[in-house]
């Protein structure tokens, strides 16, 4: 919420909306409405301690959880051998451009690049990196350094270059390359380390123990750009390293490739830039947690035995990094939990819908997106008045919470963003 406008948005929404809240209170007296606000990020924290009536509440401008950019290390390990003939210089265009995404995202980062492959060196010993014969497989080098040198590296590296037999990732004659891996990654041991491992073809899974307790014992997550099925070897060393697995058969030719190393930046650039400015590591979204603050403000009592059902608003820009199913638990064990109006408003493509459309608890209600800030006030301003005019008619006034139902009808929600509008 720290980026692109996205807090500010959120607050010019609310201010937006209290003159209409508080018309529609008027229009409703025998309604009395109050307002709490609760905040989530690494935990949760109510800003108002006590529900404030709508008539004297008065906004004070929430400020997102600043962040600043973790020290990353980016190895890529990349296969030479002759089945990437299609492949390679897509590989080398995308890499470079790789550097530029990541340091967009916000990430201080240095870049390095190890080529394998059986066969031996093919190359010249002035190339600028240094080759080691191993038992099955020879590897060339090159040290992090700046994106900007980084991007000489990549273009000197050809089909070829380390032998042009294969790569056959998880076998057992594999498992030497990777102590000369983790050496490479010679900065702070608190640095952020990541292999990115691109190869088309797989071996055995016999390795795979083995290569895993080495990444994991130098604190190295592996993204692998790889082969689904036969050992599952290259599936197993992203999983098993808390990485994450893409099928490069999937993208096979220049456009698609590039496309699919440009996801991997975006995976790789949300989940380096989580450390706060006071030296914390951010966990991200803590909403399992806001779930359960709310579940308690929501029993008999507080809560009375009759009352208007309550209406709750979340709004989100990211994913759960915490136990959300256990905050959802949590509230929809209360019976005004199960009772209350669930409205959720998805801030940019990045929120988790699924996780939203979770807390609604409605197959047939979407989570409302906002990919700019004219539809986040929008959305937000129907939230707190349509909903609440509703919530407060007369028809749904004093409700008991054990009462059949759930969610009261309400109108339809403000139409979709114009596309050519979005931003986040």
């Amino acid at each position: 919420m720290s980026v692109d406008g996205k807090i500010e948005a959120l607050n010019t929404a609310i201010r937006d909306s209290l003159p209409h809240m508080r018309q529609v209170a008027a229009e409703n007296p025998n309604a009395d409405v109050s307002l709490r606000i609760l905040r989530f990020s690494h935990g949760a924290q109510w800003c108002t301690p006590e529900p404030v009536p709508l008539g004297s509440f008065h906004w004070k401008d929430l400020q997102a959880d600043p962040l600043e950019a973790v020290n990353t290390d980016i190895i890529f390990l990349m296969d030479t051998s002759g089945s990437m003939g299609g492949e390679i210089e897509e590989v080398k265009r995308s890499c470079a451009a790789f550097a530029d995404l990541i340091i967009g995202k916000g990430a201080k980062v240095r870049l390095g690049l190890i080529g394998f492959d059986i066969g031996g060196h093919r190359g010249r010993a002035e190339g600028g990196y240094k080759v080691y014969g191993l038992s099955a497989y020879t590897i060339g080098v090159w040290p992090l350094t700046s994106p900007q040198e980084f991007k000489k590296n990549i273009a000197s590296l050809s089909l070829g270059l380390f032998g042009g037999g294969g790569c056959y990732l998880a076998n057992r004659d594999c498992i030497d390359m990777f102590p000369h891996v983790t050496e490479a990654f010679n900065g702070p041991r608190e640095n952020v380390r990541i292999l990115v491992v691109i190869s088309d073809e797989m071996g055995g899974a016999d390795g795979v123990p083995e290569i895993v307790t080495i990444l994991k014992r130098s604190a190295v997550t592996a993204y692998v750009l790889g082969v689904r099925g036969g050992s599952g070897a290259h599936n197993s060393i992203a999983e098993q390293t808390g990485g994450k697995f893409w099928d490069i058969f999937e993208s096979k030719g220049a456009h698609d490739f590039g496309g699919l190393l440009g996801t991997v930046a975006e995976t790789i650039g949300r989940e380096v830039t989580t450390k706060l400015s006071d030296g914390r590591v951010s966990g991200g979204t803590d909403l399992g947690a806001a779930l359960q603050y709310a579940s308690e403000q929501l029993r008999m009592p507080p809560m009375p035995e009759r009352a208007l059902p309550p209406v709750l608003v979340l709004t989100s820009d990211g994913q759960p990094t915490d136990d959300f199913e256990a905050g959802l638990k949590a509230l929809m064990s209360q019976p005004w939990g199960r009772k209350s109006v669930r409205i959720a408003i998805a801030i940019g493509k990045d929120a988790d819908t699924k996780v939203l459309k979770r807390f609604l608890g409605n197959e047939e209600l979407e989570p409302l997106q906002s990919n700019n800030a004219d539809a986040l006030v929008r959305h937000v301003r129907w939230a707190s008045t349509a909903v609440l005019k509703a919530a407060s008619a007369p028809t749904s006034q004093f409700t008991k919470p054990g009462n059949a139902g759930a969610n009261i009808p309400i109108p339809a929600p403000p139409l979709s963003d114009d596309a050519s509008k979005e931003v986040w």
